[in-house]
């Protein structure tokens, strides 16, 4: 990690930022629902692990429900297994690949066999999770939990209504360096916390994707520094060609003619 990012990192203590965190989400659902569980889509990666384990602090693993939903074959369940069961919560393992598929081939038919482009069918499968867990969460009076962090969301890394959905986001203001922090805050091991972020849906890691690390995002983010102008410059664009994720739904007034 570069010595900027660290600096600002250990000004910060993150055990307090976990025990209000804690005490927001206890507090949320006092208000929403105070009978209901959290409903966590868990991939065994550092935002649902953390999500996870936060809930489990503030409602008690008897309210905690873990939702396992790989597309297929997903290589790295077991970490997701695994963190159920470390954590002492209830689960259901929910295979959605049939469902996507039936998607897909409903979409073609309907629309006389037209091609889908590669956005189209990455962004199938997280929709198809949120449907999942709201039907899940529905059957239990739960309530869904968003596992987005503020990384992810500056450079508008999520899928509208998939991931990006939710009654309650945990994560949304801190980066990823920072939900690594609470994570270790927390205690959980390693195996949960330092995983490589990965969609689970295109085989490659998130900085695969983006050209740029974590690290160097969440730098700029936290301080403003970038050491390359160039990367600087490839986070910003992404950032401002994604703000209408992070936005309100524009709505017509009809008394004045605009928003």
């Amino acid at each position: 990690m570069n010595r900027v990012l660290s600096d600002y990192l250990a000004k910060k203590d993150y055990k307090k930022v976990a025990a209000d965190c804690v005490e927001w989400i206890r507090s949320w659902f006092l208000e929403n629902g105070p009978d209901s569980p959290a409903v966590i889509g868990i991939s065994g990666g550092k935002d649902s692990s953390v999500v996870a384990a936060l809930c489990v602090q503030a409602l008690g693993r008897e309210r905690v429900f873990g939702v396992l939903m790989p597309d297929g074959v997903q290589k790295d369940i077991e970490v997701a297994r695994h963190l159920v069961q470390y954590l002492g919560i209830q689960s259901a393992e929910v295979n959605i690949h049939a469902g996507v598929e039936a998607v897909k081939a409903s979409i073609a038919e309907g629309m006389s066999g037209a091609s889908f482009n590669t956005q189209s069918l990455t962004n199938i499968p997280p929709r198809i999770r949120m449907t999942t867990l709201y039907a899940v969460s529905q059957t239990m009076n739960g309530r869904v939990s968003n596992n987005c962090n503020r990384s992810e969301n500056y450079v508008g890394y999520s899928t509208i209504f998939g991931d990006a959905a939710g009654d309650f986001s945990p994560l949304a203001n801190l980066t990823v360096a920072e939900v690594k922090e609470v994570g270790r805050a927390l205690g959980l091991p390693n195996e949960f916390v330092d995983k490589a972020p990965a969609d689970g849906l295109s085989d490659k890691t998130d900085e695969d994707a983006f050209g740029f690390t974590y690290e160097q995002m969440d730098t700029l983010i936290l301080t403003g520094f970038c050491d390359d102008d160039a990367i600087r410059e490839k986070i910003e664009r992404r950032h401002a060609a994604n703000l209408f994720k992070l936005r309100p739904m524009p709505e017509f007034n009809p008394e004045n003619g605009k928003e």
